[in-house]
C-alpha cells in the first residue's frame, strides 16, 4: 500500500474549504479583550487578537468595515464582534474576519465621545489659554443653527430686548443628521472668512445624545478652535455637554443665555455709564482742586522769586519816586503860579487899560501915543482910544499949557 503525500498548500486549502463550508462559522458573535492591536493607517486595515482568560484568537478587520466604526479600538478594550472564521492559506493560520464591532458594556457613540474628548484635550484644544475674550459692544453677531427652530427666535427676542442696534446674521444649517457636521463647519468657515461679525453663536435646542452627536464631530471641533472670531456654544440644555462646549470660547446652557452673553444690556450700560461719570466727576473735581492749589502755591513761589517780581518792585519804587517828584514840581509850580498871578495883578493895576476903564482915554497919531499938545496941529486927524472902543477925531483947536 502506497501513501500519497499532500503539499502544504493542499492541506491549507482543504482546511479552508472545511471552515468556509461550516455554516456555524460564517456568522459568529465573539466577545473578548483586544490585544496586539495594530492599525495600518495607510490601508485602513486593523489587525489584533481577541483573548479571554484561557485562549487567544487572531482577527482582522478590513478597511471597508473599519471605516464604519464610531470609536477607535484600543488594547484592553472589551468588545463584541461579528464575522466569519476562515484560514489564511499563505500562513495556515485560521482567524476571525470581523465585519462589525461594538464595545462590550458601553455604546459605541458614547465611547467614541470619550475617546475623542480625551485625545483633543491632550492636544490642548480645550485649554483656557486659547479662549478669546467676547467683545463688549458687538455690532453684528453670526448665528449658526436651523432657520426654522426655536434657537434663532430666542436669540432674536433676547437681542432685540437688550440692544436693538445689534444685528443678527443667520447662517442656516442642519443641526442633526449626516450633513449637519459639515454644514456647521461651513458656517464657521463662512463667518471666519468674511470677518463681518464680532462673535459667533453655534447651537441647537435639546435632544438625545445621538441627536447632539454632530456637535462632537472632530472636524467641527478643530474648525472652532482655528476660528479667529470668538465662538459661543449653545448646544442642548444645561445638563448637556458636547465637544463644541469644551472648545468654544464660552459655553451657554441655552440659546437665550448665549444671546445674553453676546449682547450687552443697554439699560445696564446706561446706568453703569452714569455711575462711572459721577465717579469720574467727583475724582476729577477733587484732583483738579488739589492741582489748582499746587499751581497757586507754585505760581506764588515762582512769582516772589522771579525777575518779573523784582522788576515790578523796582518799577514800584520808580513810580513812587516819580510821584514824589511830580508832586514836588506841582507844588513849586503852584507857588510860582501864585506869585505870577500876584505880579500880574500888580502890573494890571498899572495898565493903561485899567485907566481907560476909569474914564480916561488915549490919543494917538499915526499909531503913536500923543504925549504933548505941542505934537498936535489944527485940522490934524487923531485917534481917541476908549475902554470899550475908539474914535477918529479932527483937531479943531490946540491949547498949550501956559499960553
Amino acid at each position: 500500500m502506497s501513501l500519497t503525500a499532500l503539499t502544504v498548500s493542499q492541506v491549507n486549502s482543504y482546511v479552508k474549504q472545511l471552515l468556509d463550508g461550516d455554516k456555524n462559522l460564517k456568522a459568529v458573535f465573539v466577545c473578548g479583550e483586544i490585544s496586539n492591536f495594530k492599525g495600518h493607517y495607510s490601508s485602513g486595515h486593523l489587525y489584533f487578537s481577541l483573548k479571554d482568560a484561557k485562549a487567544s484568537l487572531s482577527a482582522v478587520m478590513f478597511n471597508s468595515a473599519a471605516s464604519r466604526l464610531r470609536f477607535r479600538p484600543e488594547n484592553g478594550m472589551k468588545v463584541i464582534v461579528t464575522g466569519r472564521i476562515t484560514i489564511y492559506e499563505a500562513t495556515g493560520q485560521y482567524q476571525l474576519y470581523v465585519e462589525s464591532m461594538q464595545p462590550d458594556g458601553k455604546g459605541a457613540i458614547a465611547l467614541a465621545y470619550e475617546q475623542l474628548k480625551n485625545r483633543l484635550s491632550a492636544e490642548g484644544l480645550f485649554d483656557d489659554k486659547y479662549k478669546k475674550e467676547l467683545p463688549v459692544f458687538p455690532k453684528r453677531i453670526g448665528v449658526i443653527t436651523s432657520a426654522t427652530g426655536a434657537v434663532i427666535r430666542d436669540i432674536l427676542n433676547v437681542s432685540q430686548r437688550r440692544c436693538p442696534m445689534t444685528e443678527i446674521c443667520l447662517y442656516p444649517s442642519s443641526v442633526q443628521g449626516e450633513r449637519a457636521a459639515q454644514e456647521l463647519i461651513e458656517g464657521i468657515r463662512y463667518f471666519d472668512g468674511a470677518k463681518d461679525v464680532d462673535v459667533i453663536i453655534i447651537g441647537r435646542g435639546g435632544g438625545s445624545f445621538e441627536d447632539l452627536n454632530c456637535f462632537n464631530d472632530e472636524a467641527l471641533v478643530r474648525a472652532i478652535f482655528d476660528c479667529t472670531i470668538p465662538v459661543i456654544s449653545a448646544v442642548g440644555h444645561e445638563t448637556d455637554f458636547t465637544l463644541c462646549d469644551f472648545v468654544s470660547d464660552r459655553r451657554a446652557p441655552t440659546p437665550s443665555a448665549a444671546a445674553e452673553l453676546a449682547v450687552p444690556d443697554r439699560a445696564e450700560l446706561a446706568g453703569a455709564v452714569a455711575d462711572l461719570l459721577d465717579r469720574i466727576q467727583m475724582q476729577t473735581g477733587g484732583m483738579l482742586a488739589l492741582a489748582y492749589q499746587d499751581i497757586d502755591r507754585l505760581r506764588d513761589s515762582i512769582y516772589i522769586r522771579s525777575p518779573e517780581r523784582q522788576l515790578e518792585n523796582e518799577l514800584l519804587s520808580i513810580r513812587l519816586l516819580s510821584d514824589s517828584i511830580r508832586i514836588s514840581i506841582e507844588n513849586k509850580l503852584s507857588i510860582e503860579q501864585m506869585q505870577t498871578d500876584s505880579l500880574a495883578n500888580s502890573i494890571n493895576a498899572l495898565s493903561p487899560i485899567r485907566l481907560l476903564q476909569k474914564g480916561y482915554s488915549i490919543a494917538s497919531k499915526n499909531g503913536k501915543a500923543v504925549r504933548s499938545a505941542s505934537e498936535l496941529e489944527i485940522g490934524q486927524k487923531i485917534e481917541i482910544r476908549l475902554s470899550d472902543g475908539s474914535a477918529e477925531c479932527s483937531v479943531l483947536n490946540v491949547n498949550k499949557r501956559g499960553e
